[in-house]
Order: structure tokens, then C-alpha cells, then sequence
């Protein structure tokens, strides 16, 4: 079964927040089963990217399908993504 949201973390792995951040970043998906949790290097995985503008770390992009619920730079605490999908899943179902 596909999941119903896709949690996309757009970092580097030269950054050493991003290193610290992936970790519980990675931990949340197993709070969030109806979601796709995925760790996008920027510069390894270039082709993936694409066109999404990436100034800071971490950049988040949460989406259910095609339609971007939100795209932005989030402070590097899990509490603040944990919250906003929160938010945002309530609001979307």
C-alpha cells in the first residue's frame, strides 16, 4: 500500500546539523505509519532535487501526491516537524 504523504528532508551530507538532524528525522517516521519519510542529499542525489530551491538547512517538503502541503526550511528540532505534521495531516485527512 502507498503511502498517503511523502516527508522529504533536503539536506548535505557535508553539514554537520543535517548529520545530526537525520537520525530523529528518521526516527519520526515510525510515528507517522501513513507517511513516506525520505533523505534527500542534495548534491548526491542532484537528479532527484531537480528545481527545488534548497538556502538552508534542513528543508523540508511535505506532500500527499502531487499537491505540496509545505516546502520550507524548519529549525533542527524533531518537536517542530512532529507539530507541523501533526498540523498538517489533521487538517488534510
Amino acid at each position: 500500500m502507498p503511502a498517503d504523504y511523502t516527508v522529504t528532508c533536503l539536506c548535505a551530507e557535508w553539514c554537520d546539523t543535517c548529520v545530526a538532524y537525520r537520525p530523529g528525522f528518521l526516527e519520526l517516521s515510525k510515528r507517522f505509519p501513513r507517511a513516506e519519510f525520505r533523505w534527500l542529499d542534495i548534491e548526491d542525489q542532484a537528479e532527484e532535487v531537480g528545481d527545488l530551491e534548497v538556502e538552508n538547512f534542513p528543508t523540508i517538503r511535505i506532500a500527499r501526491g502531487d499537491k505540496v502541503l509545505f516546502y520550507g526550511t524548519l529549525l533542527p528540532i524533531h518537536e517542530h516537524l512532529k507539530k507541523l505534521l501533526d498540523k498538517l495531516l489533521a487538517e488534510s485527512a
